[in-house]
């Protein structure tokens, strides 16, 4: 009798000790997650279903995103694809696109070294200043609207700017404003209105400047205070249902609202012989500091679908021919895209980490996107290598 209560007392004690590990067990992965959080991007709440989405699902989704663009893939255009970005030991996702079909797809290194993803079509990167095509986008659907002129002066928007009436939108969108910018800190992020205020108080107008083409992202941050000023929305509302909404586009969020359990690449720069041995931390007040500059993380597939959308009429109308006009002598840059090669919209952006570059034609059937999240020393390579593809694959019909 003893021996069965010494018996009884040992599981009871087996099966407390047990609970308690148990509850142990579950506070230290809520105390995890919640540090998670804490330190992670802030995110919008997700359902459940969407943030613990199962291989399958993640499958399902890429293919609908996929069949946006027809697949009819060109071993030869592919394996050139490969073989040249492999060459240049890159990371990231690159397609090219002919007769609007997708006919080479390549994805390589790794997404996140931390989080143990590959890199994949359907991987969202930080475009950094592709953005600006598309902040372009929202002005020129504006003109549409007979809401703005591309003659329309900036100082109807910015009183600093009054005296000078030769300072248009059409010259922000051409950056030969003449505006230079001083040196700044990041601003610690209250509003859009906060933040465009901070950015034109540091422009100054340089006359001798006026008409002469300078790389000027600040002209573009203008562009988006101006926007919100006409339609009273912010900048990520009006771009939520202007591309992504009207687009279905799955794969594209601003980087102040990225899910840390999303498909993204994280920014790496590239030092010694490890690409992932520095990956790139942005803090919030630099995620909102990039105003319609290079805040928005997409699919090389999404940002096509996106910029094609653009040049063929489905979002703009007759403005597209006062902005895009590729090979115009003297016309170096307009829209967000360089245009001195005939046929052809380019841009390139680079920065925390990322390095991206498109090359697109005119009427939106063709286009090589490269988007890399190893920044380093062949940024110059990438940027050939897409053009080299265009000369290659896309220029013969």
């Amino acid at each position: 009798m003893r021996s069965a209560q010494h018996q009884k007392r040992h599981i009871q004690a087996v099966r407390l000790r047990l609970a308690v590990l148990a509850i142990t067990a579950i506070c230290l992965l809520g105390a995890g997650f919640a540090l998670g959080r804490v330190t992670a991007p802030k995110t919008a709440a997700k359902a459940p279903a969407q943030v613990h989405r199962g291989r399958s699902a993640a499958k399902r989704a890429a293919a609908k995103t996929v069949s946006a663009v027809p697949r009819a893939i060109n071993p030869n255009i592919e394996q050139t694809l490969k073989t040249n970005l492999q060459a240049q030991n890159f990371s990231g996702t690159a397609i090219v696109i002919k007769h609007d079909k997708l006919v080479a797809s390549v994805s390589l290194g790794q997404a996140s070294v931390k989080r143990h993803l590959a890199n994949r079509e359907d991987t969202m990167f930080e475009i950094d200043s592709l953005q600006k095509s598309l902040t372009a986008g929202l002005v020129m659907r504006l003109i549409d609207a007979g809401k703005l002129k591309l003659t329309t002066p900036i100082g109807d928007y910015y009183p600093r700017f009054k005296r000078v009436p030769q300072l248009t939108v059409g010259a922000l969108l051409q950056m030969h404003s003449g505006l230079k910018q001083a040196p700044m800190a990041t601003p610690h992020y209250q509003s859009d209105a906060q933040l465009v205020d901070y950015v034109a108080r540091h422009l100054t107008f340089v006359p001798k400047q006026f008409g002469t083409w300078a790389y000027t992202p600040a002209n573009y941050v203008l562009m988006a205070g101006i926007v919100e000023q006409i339609t009273g929305q912010s900048y990520e509302a009006l771009f939520k249902q202007t591309y992504i909404d009207r687009l279905h586009l799955k794969q594209t969020v601003m980087a102040y609202q990225l899910d840390p359990t999303s498909n993204y690449a994280s920014g790496y720069l590239l030092q010694g012989a490890n690409p992932y041995a520095t990956q790139q931390l942005t803090s919030l007040d630099q995620m909102h500091a990039e105003l319609g500059t290079g805040q928005v993380y997409m699919s090389a597939l999404d940002f096509y679908r996106a910029t094609r959308s653009l040049v063929t009429g489905s979002l703009l109308k007759g403005s597209r021919a006062q902005i895009y006009r590729p090979g115009t002598p003297a016309l170096m840059y307009d829209g967000g895209f360089y245009q001195n090669v005939p046929g052809f919209l380019r841009a390139n952006g680079s920065g925390y980490g990322y390095m991206t570059t498109l090359q697109l034609s005119v009427d939106g059937k063709d286009a090589v996107v490269i988007l890399g999240n190893v920044q380093g020393r062949n940024r110059n390579a990438i940027n050939d290598l897409a053009g080299q593809l265009r000369q290659q694959f896309l220029t013969t019909k």
